[in-house]
């Protein structure tokens, strides 16, 4: 089960929290997780393997003062979490689901927030809550042969211990395969990826650069969207490019998906018309 929970949070003070929100919201969930099952967190935790889960910025209005933000309680702030296995999603329905009932509070960067609001259906969400099985996404994904992704939190690359800011479709393919082969029982096989690299170009693209901050360092990543075109039409290998384009939405893209980074969206083809049109205007 792959689901994104849409949480709107209200501070209880009006005061400054730090700008490597990502990462607090990352402290946040696994300092949750612990307080309700130790042995999922220590599962969950462990540093060598890739982790079920990505985590959104704190998203809303913010004043900046300095190399802090400014919070207050007449604005309402929202975290996006998204969980890709059965047991992690499980664990975060009831934790979200007690403190929304019993309007909880959660402390980020010692500051208290309440809880307003868990949403997960995409109408109550502005689009960011779904849930679905690996199955639905297989079955419904088409075999369209261009793809367009938004990326919405600065999205970065591993590539030979640098960090690599252009969305190659060869990197962003291989992100999601991974994430896909350990949380689902349907695998893609090594020749997809073969495939993209010799088959799959950007054709359009309009991408920017943004700092992201973590405690003690920075880190830079792309915003924007892309268009992806095969120019193979093998209906098999449009199926899976497909399928993993629908588990961005779930999945992230590249590195730090679990602090803030990467979070995706699959866009349409009215979305990215209005996307291409604002580009044209601003130049």
């Amino acid at each position: 089960m792959f689901a994104s929970f849409v949480v709107t949070l209200r501070p209880t003070v009006a005061t400054t929290i730090g700008n490597a929100t990502g990462k607090s919201l990352h402290g946040l969930f696994f300092n949750l997780l612990e307080q309700h099952d130790r042995a999922l967190f220590d599962q969950v935790h462990a540093a060598h393997q890739l982790r079920p889960l990505t985590v959104s910025p704190l998203l809303g209005e913010f004043t900046r003062e300095g190399f802090r933000r400014r919070v207050s309680p007449a604005q309402v702030y929202a975290v996006r979490y998204t969980t890709l296995s059965d047991d992690l999603f499980n664990a975060l329905s009831n934790i979200l689901l007690r403190k929304f009932i019993y309007r909880g509070t959660v402390a980020l960067d010692g500051v208290e927030f309440k809880v307003q609001d868990v949403a997960v259906e995409p109408d109550q969400s502005r689009g960011w809550g779904r849930i679905a099985t690996p199955e639905e996404i297989w079955e419904r994904a088409s075999t369209q042969r261009d793809v367009a992704l938004r990326f919405v939190s600065p999205t970065a690359f591993n590539q030979r211990e640098m960090n690599l800011l252009f969305p190659v479709p060869r990197n962003v393919f291989h992100s999601y395969r991974e994430k896909w082969n350990v949380f689902t029982h349907l695998p893609i096989g090594d020749e997809f990826i073969a495939w993209v690299e010799q088959n799959v170009a950007v054709e359009a693209h309009a991408l920017s650069t943004r700092m992201v901050w973590f405690s003690d360092f920075q880190k830079h990543g792309f915003v924007g969207w892309v268009r992806y075109v095969a120019r193979d039409a093998t209906p098999a290998r449009l199926k899976e490019m497909n399928a993993l384009a629908d588990f961005a939405f779930f999945a992230g893209t590249g590195i730090k998906t679990p602090m803030g980074m990467g979070q995706t969206q699959r866009i349409t083809r009215a979305i990215e018309r209005a996307f291409a049109e604002l580009s044209d205007a601003s130049e």
